[in-house]
Protein backbone atom coordinates (compact mmCIF):
# COMPACT_ATOMS: atom_id res chain seq x y z
CA UNK A 1 0.00 0.00 0.00
CA UNK A 2 0.75 3.45 -0.97
CA UNK A 3 -0.13 6.58 0.75
CA UNK A 4 1.30 10.13 -0.89
CA UNK A 5 1.35 13.18 1.57
CA UNK A 6 0.13 15.84 -0.37
CA UNK A 7 0.76 19.25 0.66
CA UNK A 8 1.45 22.92 -0.09
CA UNK A 9 4.27 23.78 1.74
CA UNK A 10 7.90 23.31 2.12
CA UNK A 11 9.59 21.17 4.83
CA UNK A 12 10.63 24.60 6.69
CA UNK A 13 6.63 25.21 7.60
CA UNK A 14 5.33 23.08 10.81
CA UNK A 15 2.72 22.00 8.66
CA UNK A 16 4.22 20.05 5.90
CA UNK A 17 6.99 19.17 8.46
CA UNK A 18 5.44 17.45 11.06
CA UNK A 19 1.63 16.35 9.48
CA UNK A 20 3.33 15.08 6.43
CA UNK A 21 7.08 14.51 6.61
CA UNK A 22 6.80 13.48 9.89
CA UNK A 23 4.00 10.96 9.81
CA UNK A 24 4.91 9.53 6.40
CA UNK A 25 8.01 8.79 8.56
CA UNK A 26 7.13 7.09 11.00
CA UNK A 27 4.49 5.08 8.94
CA UNK A 28 7.49 3.43 7.07
CA UNK A 29 7.84 1.92 10.66
CA UNK A 30 4.97 -0.07 10.21
CA UNK A 31 5.47 -1.48 6.48
CA UNK A 32 3.80 1.06 4.64
CA UNK A 33 5.42 2.85 1.40
CA UNK A 34 4.84 6.47 1.92
CA UNK A 35 5.89 9.73 0.07
CA UNK A 36 4.96 13.30 0.33
CA UNK A 37 4.36 15.21 -2.57
CA UNK A 38 4.93 18.93 -1.33
CA UNK A 39 4.17 21.84 -4.23
CA UNK A 40 6.67 23.83 -2.64
CA UNK A 41 9.62 21.09 -2.13
CA UNK A 42 8.69 19.11 -5.54
CA UNK A 43 7.41 21.89 -7.86
CA UNK A 44 9.01 25.22 -6.61
CA UNK A 45 5.60 26.47 -5.36
CA UNK A 46 6.48 29.84 -2.99
CA UNK A 47 5.45 28.76 0.57
CA UNK A 48 4.84 30.62 3.42
CA UNK A 49 5.57 34.55 3.40
CA UNK A 50 6.03 34.13 -0.23
CA UNK A 51 2.92 32.38 -1.10
CA UNK A 52 0.91 35.59 -1.85
CA UNK A 53 2.79 36.27 -4.70
CA UNK A 54 0.93 32.69 -6.34
CA UNK A 55 -1.09 34.07 -9.18
CA UNK A 56 -4.16 32.46 -10.82
CA UNK A 57 -2.19 31.00 -13.46
CA UNK A 58 0.71 29.96 -11.32
CA UNK A 59 -1.73 27.49 -8.94
CA UNK A 60 -3.20 26.20 -12.42
CA UNK A 61 0.17 25.18 -13.83
CA UNK A 62 1.77 23.70 -10.72
CA UNK A 63 -2.15 21.61 -9.93
CA UNK A 64 -1.64 20.50 -14.04
CA UNK A 65 2.05 19.68 -13.33
CA UNK A 66 0.98 17.72 -9.93
CA UNK A 67 -1.86 16.04 -12.02
CA UNK A 68 0.69 14.57 -14.33
CA UNK A 69 2.67 13.16 -11.93
CA UNK A 70 0.21 11.98 -9.74
CA UNK A 71 -2.32 10.36 -12.52
CA UNK A 72 0.47 7.45 -12.40
CA UNK A 73 -0.13 6.76 -8.91
CA UNK A 74 -3.19 4.83 -9.84
CA UNK A 75 -3.49 2.49 -6.35
CA UNK A 76 -2.30 5.20 -4.05
CA UNK A 77 -4.03 6.73 -1.51
CA UNK A 78 -3.55 10.60 -1.12
CA UNK A 79 -3.37 11.90 2.34
CA UNK A 80 -4.26 15.52 1.38
CA UNK A 81 -3.09 17.82 4.12
CA UNK A 82 -5.66 21.01 4.63
CA UNK A 83 -7.74 22.68 1.84
CA UNK A 84 -5.71 25.00 -0.60
CA UNK A 85 -5.41 24.97 -4.01
CA UNK A 86 -3.16 21.89 -4.17
CA UNK A 87 -6.15 19.97 -3.34
CA UNK A 88 -7.83 20.28 -6.48
CA UNK A 89 -5.50 17.67 -8.79
CA UNK A 90 -5.65 15.12 -6.18
CA UNK A 91 -9.48 15.22 -5.46
CA UNK A 92 -9.96 15.52 -9.52
CA UNK A 93 -8.24 12.34 -9.55
CA UNK A 94 -10.41 10.57 -7.05
CA UNK A 95 -12.96 11.53 -9.19
CA UNK A 96 -11.10 10.04 -12.62
CA UNK A 97 -9.11 7.12 -10.93
CA UNK A 98 -10.71 6.18 -7.52
CA UNK A 99 -7.86 7.56 -5.32
CA UNK A 100 -8.86 6.92 -2.23
CA UNK A 101 -8.49 10.07 -0.33
CA UNK A 102 -7.69 10.85 3.93
CA UNK A 103 -8.09 14.34 4.82
CA UNK A 104 -5.83 16.33 7.53
CA UNK A 105 -6.98 19.48 8.93
CA UNK A 106 -4.78 21.05 11.31
CA UNK A 107 -5.14 24.79 10.69
CA UNK A 108 -9.00 27.48 10.10
CA UNK A 109 -7.73 28.84 6.63
CA UNK A 110 -11.17 30.32 6.40
CA UNK A 111 -12.92 33.76 7.27
CA UNK A 112 -13.73 33.06 10.86
CA UNK A 113 -17.72 33.35 10.54
CA UNK A 114 -18.43 31.60 7.44
CA UNK A 115 -22.12 32.20 6.50
CA UNK A 116 -24.62 30.39 4.43
CA UNK A 117 -26.82 33.07 2.53
CA UNK A 118 -30.53 31.22 1.98
CA UNK A 119 -28.92 28.25 3.45
CA UNK A 120 -27.37 28.10 0.29
CA UNK A 121 -24.65 30.45 -1.15
CA UNK A 122 -21.47 30.13 1.12
CA UNK A 123 -19.76 33.63 2.26
CA UNK A 124 -16.40 31.25 2.18
CA UNK A 125 -15.63 29.08 -1.12
CA UNK A 126 -12.76 27.61 1.10
CA UNK A 127 -14.83 26.76 3.62
CA UNK A 128 -17.86 25.12 1.44
CA UNK A 129 -15.21 23.50 -0.79
CA UNK A 130 -13.35 21.87 2.91
CA UNK A 131 -16.88 20.89 3.40
CA UNK A 132 -16.94 18.97 0.41
CA UNK A 133 -13.52 17.26 0.73
CA UNK A 134 -14.45 15.84 4.32
CA UNK A 135 -17.52 14.02 2.97
CA UNK A 136 -15.68 13.03 0.15
CA UNK A 137 -12.71 11.30 2.18
CA UNK A 138 -12.23 7.70 3.12
CA UNK A 139 -12.13 9.53 6.63
CA UNK A 140 -10.84 12.77 8.25
CA UNK A 141 -8.24 13.65 10.85
CA UNK A 142 -8.45 17.11 13.11
CA UNK A 143 -5.12 17.90 14.99
CA UNK A 144 -7.47 19.65 17.24
CA UNK A 145 -10.85 19.07 19.08
CA UNK A 146 -12.10 21.90 17.91
CA UNK A 147 -11.31 20.67 14.16
CA UNK A 148 -12.54 17.26 15.07
CA UNK A 149 -15.91 18.16 16.15
CA UNK A 150 -15.92 20.17 13.04
CA UNK A 151 -15.29 17.41 10.77
CA UNK A 152 -17.26 15.71 12.10
CA UNK A 153 -20.50 17.60 11.03
CA UNK A 154 -19.49 16.13 7.27
CA UNK A 155 -17.66 13.17 7.92
CA UNK A 156 -18.66 10.91 11.34
CA UNK A 157 -15.49 8.59 9.80
CA UNK A 158 -13.30 11.94 11.55
CA UNK A 159 -10.41 11.06 14.47
CA UNK A 160 -8.00 13.10 16.94
CA UNK A 161 -4.32 13.36 15.67
CA UNK A 162 -2.68 15.86 17.25
CA UNK A 163 0.81 17.24 15.48
CA UNK A 164 2.56 16.29 18.28
CA UNK A 165 6.73 16.04 18.19
CA UNK A 166 9.74 14.17 17.60
CA UNK A 167 11.14 13.41 21.05
CA UNK A 168 14.21 11.58 19.35
CA UNK A 169 14.71 14.88 18.12
CA UNK A 170 13.68 17.59 20.69
CA UNK A 171 14.52 16.72 24.05
CA UNK A 172 17.06 18.59 26.33
CA UNK A 173 20.32 17.90 26.74
CA UNK A 174 22.67 19.34 29.39
CA UNK A 175 24.62 22.47 28.89
CA UNK A 176 26.70 25.22 31.17
CA UNK A 177 24.29 28.16 31.55
CA UNK A 178 24.10 31.38 33.11
CA UNK A 179 21.51 30.81 35.59
CA UNK A 180 21.62 34.38 36.74
CA UNK A 181 19.71 35.35 33.04
CA UNK A 182 16.26 34.24 32.91
CA UNK A 183 15.42 33.82 29.21
CA UNK A 184 11.46 34.10 28.10
CA UNK A 185 11.17 32.91 24.75
CA UNK A 186 7.96 33.34 22.02
CA UNK A 187 8.43 31.45 18.68
CA UNK A 188 6.38 31.42 15.55
CA UNK A 189 5.27 32.90 12.32
CA UNK A 190 4.09 36.48 12.11
CA UNK A 191 1.72 36.38 8.63
CA UNK A 192 -1.54 37.76 10.68
CA UNK A 193 -2.41 40.47 12.18
CA UNK A 194 -3.61 38.13 15.46
CA UNK A 195 0.45 37.27 15.92
CA UNK A 196 1.83 40.42 16.05
CA UNK A 197 -0.78 41.43 18.90
CA UNK A 198 0.20 38.29 20.91
CA UNK A 199 4.07 39.43 20.35
CA UNK A 200 2.65 42.67 21.93
CA UNK A 201 0.80 41.43 24.58
CA UNK A 202 4.13 39.18 25.55
CA UNK A 203 6.29 42.70 25.12
CA UNK A 204 3.77 44.41 27.68
CA UNK A 205 3.98 41.59 29.80
CA UNK A 206 8.00 41.68 29.87
CA UNK A 207 7.83 45.48 30.51
CA UNK A 208 5.75 45.38 33.54
CA UNK A 209 7.81 42.72 34.64
CA UNK A 210 11.38 44.54 34.06
CA UNK A 211 10.26 47.13 36.59
CA UNK A 212 10.87 44.59 39.12
CA UNK A 213 13.77 42.20 37.23
CA UNK A 214 16.65 43.71 35.49
CA UNK A 215 17.90 39.95 35.12
CA UNK A 216 14.96 38.94 32.87
CA UNK A 217 15.41 38.65 28.77
CA UNK A 218 13.11 38.35 26.11
CA UNK A 219 13.52 36.45 22.70
CA UNK A 220 11.25 36.60 19.60
CA UNK A 221 12.54 34.39 16.94
CA UNK A 222 10.17 34.01 13.61
CA UNK A 223 9.45 35.81 10.55
CA UNK A 224 6.74 36.90 8.27
CA UNK A 225 5.37 39.36 6.38
CA UNK A 226 4.48 41.22 9.77
CA UNK A 227 8.42 41.06 10.94
CA UNK A 228 9.44 44.87 9.83
CA UNK A 229 5.99 46.43 11.86
CA UNK A 230 7.18 43.96 14.97
CA UNK A 231 11.02 45.37 14.44
CA UNK A 232 10.12 48.90 14.65
CA UNK A 233 7.75 48.56 17.42
CA UNK A 234 10.94 46.99 19.24
CA UNK A 235 12.66 49.68 17.89
CA UNK A 236 10.76 52.16 19.58
CA UNK A 237 10.43 50.66 23.02
CA UNK A 238 14.38 50.66 22.94
CA UNK A 239 15.10 47.97 25.63
CA UNK A 240 18.23 46.34 25.57
CA UNK A 241 16.61 43.39 27.35
CA UNK A 242 14.32 42.08 23.89
CA UNK A 243 16.07 40.56 20.99
CA UNK A 244 14.83 39.54 17.44
CA UNK A 245 15.93 36.36 16.96
CA UNK A 246 14.65 36.22 13.25
CA UNK A 247 14.18 32.72 11.67
CA UNK A 248 15.36 29.61 12.98
CA UNK A 249 15.63 26.56 10.73
CA UNK A 250 13.63 23.56 11.58
CA UNK A 251 16.63 21.28 12.38
CA UNK A 252 18.10 24.20 14.49
CA UNK A 253 15.34 24.65 16.84
CA UNK A 254 16.08 22.13 19.33
CA UNK A 255 19.86 23.54 20.22
CA UNK A 256 17.89 26.84 20.99
CA UNK A 257 15.12 25.58 22.75
CA UNK A 258 18.14 24.31 25.06
CA UNK A 259 19.45 27.14 25.90
CA UNK A 260 16.25 28.93 26.66
CA UNK A 261 14.47 28.89 30.14
CA UNK A 262 10.55 29.79 29.83
CA UNK A 263 7.91 29.24 26.42
CA UNK A 264 5.37 31.34 25.75
CA UNK A 265 2.34 31.08 24.19
CA UNK A 266 -0.30 33.74 24.05
CA UNK A 267 -3.32 33.55 22.20
CA UNK A 268 -5.32 36.63 23.37
CA UNK A 269 -8.15 36.62 20.51
CA UNK A 270 -11.00 33.90 21.04
CA UNK A 271 -10.91 32.97 17.32
CA UNK A 272 -11.77 30.13 15.31
CA UNK A 273 -8.15 30.63 14.10
CA UNK A 274 -6.91 30.13 17.63
CA UNK A 275 -9.43 27.50 18.78
CA UNK A 276 -8.84 24.70 15.95
CA UNK A 277 -4.90 24.98 16.50
CA UNK A 278 -2.37 22.48 17.37
CA UNK A 279 0.04 24.03 19.31
CA UNK A 280 3.29 22.99 17.55
CA UNK A 281 5.67 25.24 19.38
CA UNK A 282 4.10 24.69 22.89
CA UNK A 283 5.06 20.58 22.19
CA UNK A 284 8.28 21.94 20.92
CA UNK A 285 8.64 23.96 24.28
CA UNK A 286 7.34 20.63 26.71
CA UNK A 287 9.90 18.13 24.52
CA UNK A 288 13.04 20.45 25.65
CA UNK A 289 11.46 20.60 29.39
CA UNK A 290 10.82 23.97 29.69
CA UNK A 291 8.03 25.29 31.63
CA UNK A 292 5.74 27.30 29.53
CA UNK A 293 3.29 29.97 30.43
CA UNK A 294 0.33 29.91 27.96
CA UNK A 295 -3.60 31.74 26.99
CA UNK A 296 -6.35 29.63 28.67
CA UNK A 297 -7.93 28.65 25.12
CA UNK A 298 -8.34 26.31 22.19
CA UNK A 299 -6.06 22.91 22.64
CA UNK A 300 -3.98 24.25 25.12
CA UNK A 301 -6.59 24.03 27.88
CA UNK A 302 -6.68 20.14 27.26
CA UNK A 303 -3.05 19.86 27.14
CA UNK A 304 -1.96 21.41 29.99
CA UNK A 305 -2.46 20.95 33.56
CA UNK A 306 -2.31 24.45 35.49
CA UNK A 307 0.31 24.34 37.97
CA UNK A 308 1.91 20.95 37.11
CA UNK A 309 3.18 20.90 33.42
CA UNK A 310 2.84 23.98 32.66
CA UNK A 311 0.42 27.24 33.82
CA UNK A 312 -2.60 28.90 31.92
CA UNK A 313 -2.87 32.22 31.97
CA UNK A 314 -6.72 33.93 31.09
CA UNK A 315 -5.60 37.24 30.64
CA UNK A 316 -2.67 39.79 31.10
CA UNK A 317 -2.55 39.83 35.02
CA UNK A 318 -2.80 35.93 35.23
CA UNK A 319 -0.22 36.10 32.55
CA UNK A 320 2.18 38.48 34.45
CA UNK A 321 1.81 36.17 37.64
CA UNK A 322 2.65 32.88 36.47
CA UNK A 323 5.64 34.15 34.92
CA UNK A 324 6.53 36.06 38.09
CA UNK A 325 6.32 32.82 40.15
CA UNK A 326 8.76 31.27 37.64
CA UNK A 327 11.16 34.22 37.69
CA UNK A 328 11.01 33.69 41.45
CA UNK A 329 11.35 30.09 42.05
CA UNK A 330 14.23 28.36 39.78
CA UNK A 331 13.08 24.98 41.86
CA UNK A 332 9.47 25.38 40.48
CA UNK A 333 10.91 25.50 36.69
CA UNK A 334 12.85 22.55 36.88
CA UNK A 335 9.93 20.30 38.09
CA UNK A 336 7.55 21.64 35.75
CA UNK A 337 9.64 21.03 33.19
CA UNK A 338 10.53 17.58 33.92
CA UNK A 339 7.01 16.91 34.17
CA UNK A 340 6.46 18.74 30.91
CA UNK A 341 8.52 16.24 29.28
CA UNK A 342 7.77 13.61 30.37
CA UNK A 343 3.81 13.96 29.52
CA UNK A 344 5.03 14.93 26.17
CA UNK A 345 7.49 11.68 25.89
CA UNK A 346 4.04 9.54 26.84
CA UNK A 347 1.16 11.12 25.34
CA UNK A 348 2.47 13.08 22.15
CA UNK A 349 5.57 12.07 21.06
CA UNK A 350 5.96 11.19 17.15
CA UNK A 351 6.14 7.47 17.95
CA UNK A 352 2.82 7.54 19.93
CA UNK A 353 1.01 9.60 17.43
CA UNK A 354 2.37 7.69 14.77
CA UNK A 355 0.94 4.78 15.93
CA UNK A 356 -2.34 5.91 16.50
CA UNK A 357 -2.25 6.92 12.71
CA UNK A 358 -1.52 3.47 11.80
CA UNK A 359 -4.05 1.83 13.60
CA UNK A 360 -6.44 4.46 11.84
CA UNK A 361 -5.64 3.77 9.15
CA UNK A 362 -5.16 -0.13 9.23
CA UNK A 363 -8.74 -0.14 10.71
CA UNK A 364 -10.17 1.90 7.93
CA UNK A 365 -8.32 -0.05 5.15
CA UNK A 366 -8.63 -3.24 6.69
CA UNK A 367 -4.87 -4.49 6.43
CA UNK A 368 -3.68 -7.60 6.81
CA UNK A 369 -0.62 -7.47 9.32
CA UNK A 370 0.63 -11.71 8.67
Amino acid sequence: MKIIFITREGYDLAGARIRCYNFAKELKKYGLYTEVFSFADNLGANSGKEEYKLRIRDKLKYNFEAFKRLKKEKEAIFFINRFHYHSFSPWILNLINGNKIIFDLDDWEFRENPKYYFGIFPSSKAEFLTRKLAKRALFCIGASRFLVEYLSQFNKNTYYIPSGVDTEKFKPKKIEKDNSKIVFSWIGTMHREDDIENIKFVIDCFLELRKKYQNIFLEIAGDGIYFEELKRTVEEIKDKNIFLKGWIEPDQMPDYLNNIDIGLLPLIQKTKFNLAKSPTKLFEYMAMAKPVVCSDMGECSYIIKDGENGFLAKDKEEFIKKLEILIMNWQKRNEMGKTAYENIKNNYGLEIIGNDLYQIIRNNLMINEN
